[in-house]
């Protein structure tokens, strides 16, 4: 019954979204906060210290860009432009978006300046990993799906980018699927699942469940964010690894 009553209400905190975090700054801020002391990278599991990466502790070697590689960076791993068009002050602008020489702009700066829903999407931290800063750049906002090319580019990380195509490591394929579906199911109709994605995200869920860090992650974002991932929450509840006040 215990059980239960905490899925109910998770999938009701679920449906409500980011209401506590409202910009962007203050996220950065809590995601450090959420690695803690012993922080990890996601896409190739670098430990990092006051924003500077360990390459040794992941076989991590930069690709072209060492300044950037060498420093953490905060990744939206449903990309920001990827919902961010389905505003129209992204698209289009606002009355409002002019800059002091008195020319519009549009885009990220304008939908954070006027609308608060995009705000509060932008700083959900189920969405927002600390991460290599040449990752962060070199993903930008592609598509994760299967990548042919057996080249490995960044070292020992299995990290493969083609054709506008990311392939994460194994180990975390589950974990992205389960924030696209989160993501998607919070913050409806902004075009971030589609039918070829949600079979992709759902083989990958079923083939990397979720584990013990995955489930203490969510919970912490839960205590401070104020509501579940329900995606996340509901399977770590039933292998008894949700850390629930």
């Amino acid at each position: 019954m215990i059980v239960a009553a905490l899925l109910i209400l998770a999938a009701t905190l679920s449906a409500a979204g980011n209401q506590r975090i409202r910009s962007f700054n203050k996220a950065k801020k809590l995601v450090m906060q959420i690695a803690g002391d012993d922080g990890r990278t996601l896409y190739c599991n670098c430990r990092f210290s006051d924003k500077e990466v360990d390459h040794d502790s992941c076989g991590y070697v930069p690709r072209r860009d060492t300044r950037r590689a060498r420093r953490i960076e905060i990744e939206h791993v449903v990309p920001a432009e990827n919902f961010g068009r389905s505003f129209i002050e992204w698209r289009e602008g606002h009355a409002t978006c002019v800059n002091k020489e008195g020319k519009p702009f549009k885009g990220r700066r304008c939908a954070g300046k006027t609308n608060e829903t995009y705000r509060l999407m932008e700083a959900d931290l189920y969405n927002l990993f600390p991460e290599i800063g040449e990752l962060n750049g070199d993903r930008s906002n592609y598509r994760f799906g299967h990548v042919q090319s057996t080249d490995m580019e960044y070292g020992e990380c299995q990290f493969k980018i083609d054709e506008r195509v990311v392939e994460p490591r194994s180990e975390i394929r589950g974990d992205i699927a389960r924030i696209y579906f989160y993501m998607d199911a919070t913050y409806p109709e902004r075009g971030i699942l589609g039918n070829k994605s949600r079979k992709l995200f759902e083989a990958w869920d079923k083939a990397d469940p979720v584990d013990a860090a995955e489930c203490e992650r969510a919970s912490k974002i839960e205590k401070l964010q104020g509501n579940a991932n329900d995606f996340v929450k509901r399977p770590c509840l039933e292998a008894g690894l949700y850390i629930a006040d």
